[in-house]
């Protein structure tokens, strides 16, 4: 029978009625390994710590919070990260114009490319809104806020977007985004903004994001920004020390120039995060807040994920239904001996490998294999 012929004689929309009147899903609720984000997670101690960090974040003076996440591979990072991004875009969903929300699934081997997407997440109209915003101050206002620029260059170009006519301020706006995220110099940025050179190194374009993020702050056009890095260690893939170092001092330069107004969160293996603080003893120095994500490490943490998915999963088949006036059915996905028979053979394999506990990308991986043996079966 080939593939058309399988396609055809199987009927999805039976195969879901079934698996909602039996186990209450729809479609299988363990996601694969594969699929490392936009899948539920449970919530945890970290929660509460990252919650306390984001209080002091919004609390007096906009403290800069820098936390590192270590944890093996395939215990969560990724998940962690993307949900906290969602959360805080939902968090900001109010006053979105005046966060800047970053996430780095991989990044680059050049921090360049992390501190040019913070650029183009600020806008032009942040720079129109700049001019805007000092060309309305009184003077002495407009000197008091400029004073805190360090870059001359900066401040010559808010100085043409302060005096600049309202009807070119769209167009001196993008000419300022693309010098401040330091493209090739043209004859345009020489003319309309006064400058004669480029911000051609990570550690120019750096300070000048900290000179704009004070200057917006000051003006009540900006309050923060949150940039989540993932995936830090494959920094490490490198076969020269030097890549990784300038890196890894591009972030702490950029701690360092942002003691305000900054949120961080890095995620790195444990053994990422020795080679790096060896490396370079002052980037341990910056991250102080370090929460280390645990593995499985008992049968009853194992059935508190499966409960926990196995929920999702009914909630979901359940909002799906709703309108269809079907009783939805209880029966359990896997009875208990057959978690303790999962929990039990990845415990030995973990044993095998010299590692105290099971990660829950293996685990779920599991639950899934074995969910689709049934699956098929009901089908």
């Amino acid at each position: 029978m080939g593939l058309r012929e399988r396609l055809r004689k199987s009927d999805q929309s039976r195969t879901s009625r079934n698996l909602f009147d039996t186990i209450g899903v729809l479609t299988n609720p363990f996601p694969p390994s594969g699929q490392t984000s936009q899948h539920p997670r449970m919530v945890s101690e970290i929660d509460d710590y990252i919650t306390n960090r984001v209080k002091k974040f919004e609390g007096t003076g906009n403290p800069s919070q820098v936390i590192l996440i270590e944890g093996t591979q395939g215990i969560g990072k990724t998940n962690l990260l993307n949900y906290y991004q969602q959360e805080f875009e939902d968090l900001y969903q109010e006053d979105k114009e005046s966060y800047i929300i970053q996430y780095f699934p991989d990044p680059e081997p050049s921090f360049d490319a992390v501190v040019r997407r913070i650029f183009q997440g600020l806008n032009h109209e942040l720079f129109k809104n700049i001019g805007q915003k000092l060309s309305d101050l009184p003077k002495d206002q407009r000197d008091e806020i400029k004073h805190i620029i360090k870059n001359q260059d900066v401040r010559i170009v808010l100085n043409r977007l302060e005096r600049v006519e309202e009807d070119r301020l769209v167009e001196y706006s993008k000419l300022a985004l693309e010098w401040f995220m330091g493209l090739r110099l043209l004859k345009a940025h020489r003319e309309k903004l006064g400058v004669n050179f480029r911000l051609d190194t990570v550690e120019s374009r750096t300070q000048a994001l900290r000179d704009i993020v004070y200057v917006s702050a000051r003006l009540n056009l900006l309050k923060g920004i949150l940039l989540l890095l993932d995936e830090l260690e494959k920094q490490d893939y490198s076969l020269s020390k030097t890549p990784v170092l300038r890196f890894l001092s591009a972030i702490r330069a950029l701690i360092d120039s942002l003691p305000k107004y900054l949120f961080l969160m890095v995620a790195m293996t444990p053994q990422a995060k020795l080679r790096y603080f060896a490396m370079l003893p002052a980037f341990q120095g910056r991250f102080q807040d370090i929460f280390t994500l645990s593995l499985i490490s008992n049968f009853k943490q194992a059935v508190d994920l499966y409960n926990f998915y196995r929920d999702k999963g009914r909630n979901k088949a359940l909002n799906e239904y709703k309108d269809h006036y079907l009783e939805q059915g209880e029966e359990e996905i896997f009875e208990e001996n057959e978690l303790r028979e999962i929990y039990d053979k990845l415990e030995k394999i973990s044993f095998e490998r010299g590692t105290e506990g099971i990660t829950p990308r293996d685990y779920l991986h599991d639950l899934h294999k074995y969910y689709e043996r049934k699956f098929n079966a009901i089908s």
